[in-house]
């Protein structure tokens, strides 16, 4: 089945309707994820010993937002959860776990090979953000068929749509991950590399570096969010593209006023693209939309 990058409501209920989804080759998925939850959690020590990769333990033990997601969701989907998604790693929030051992997870999940995942959230950005995060992490795994919901959760209830609190769980997937992490993903040392007379993050001439957190972040006006309560400032050279302003009145802009946002805030589309944010999350919300409108752009995310 041939779905669009991003989806409505009406189109996920259609296909609900229709016994479309978790039968013909497409799933759904709730990306449900809040970080400001309580719940203690190891350091990466820790965490590396006792839970790593073991996915059940992670979502019994440190996963707060399934109770979210448990207060009701879109029929049919289960709860991928970015607490057990990523790990965090000595340097890393939400690493990425190698190729192997996420597919594990994606196959308790029930997702098969060459499916279409249909991602939706609640909550941020119209609960856009983190369907992002989990969208630009299959494609780290060479999984390309993906479609984000427009509005999110939010936009499945304010228009009346069935909701269910069932915990979905469905036979083992046969899903398989590929390694394409470095094609879409970049570390530290990368930037740091030095190429001639500069590092690559100095390529100002040549490289679009974008920053996606929010304004008085990037211009020093506001806290940051982790470490919390530090004034925001900026790494020279980048451009100030927050994900925030993608959206508007709860729905993703279209794809004619994000072209002319890019342009105004000086996208180049013949040049490769670096963007960053707080933890990599902001970041790969704006790194999705670039592509659906320049799809042959090379887009890496410093996680």
């Amino acid at each position: 089945m041939s779905l669009k990058r991003l989806i409505s409501v009406n189109t996920v209920a259609q296909l609900l309707k229709k016994g479309i989804i978790n039968k013909e080759g497409v799933r759904i998925l709730d990306c449900t994820h809040e970080p400001n939850l309580a719940v203690e959690k190891p350091g990466w020590k820790v965490f590396r010993k006792e839970f790593y990769g073991k996915f059940e333990k992670v979502y019994d033990e440190l996963c707060p937002s399934k109770e979210l997601y448990r207060s009701g969701h879109i029929p049919e989907a289960p709860h991928i959860s970015v607490d057990v998604a990523f790990y965090p790693s000595q340097y890393e929030r939400l690493a990425l776990y190698p190729p192997d051992v996420f597919q594990e997870y994606a196959q308790k999940l029930g997702i098969d090979d060459g499916e279409h995942l249909i991602l939706y959230a609640r909550g941020r950005f119209s609960g856009m953000l983190y369907a992002s995060k989990i969208a630009w992490l299959f494609k780290s795994y060479g999984h390309e068929k993906i479609s984000l919901v427009d509005g999110g959760f939010e936009e499945w209830t304010r228009k009346g749509y069935d909701i269910s609190k069932d915990d979905v769980k469905l036979k083992r997937g046969t899903w398989k991950a590929n390694d394409n992490m470095t094609k879409y993903n970049i570390k530290y040392e990368q930037l740091e590399e030095q190429h001639g007379d500069k590092k690559y993050i100095e390529w100002t001439d040549d490289l679009n570096l974008l920053d996606a957190r929010v304004r008085g972040q990037f211009e020093g006006t506001e806290p940051t969010e982790f470490p919390a309560n530090v004034v925001g400032t900026h790494i020279p050279g980048f451009k100030c593209m927050p994900a925030e302003e993608l959206v508007e009145e709860g729905l993703m802009r279209d794809n004619d006023e994000i072209r002319d946002w890019l342009d105004v805030h000086g996208f180049k589309s013949d040049r490769p693209t670096v963007i960053l944010c707080n933890m990599g999350v902001q970041a790969t919300m704006l790194a999705y939309a670039i592509e659906s409108i320049y799809p042959h752009n090379p887009i890496q995310v410093y996680n």
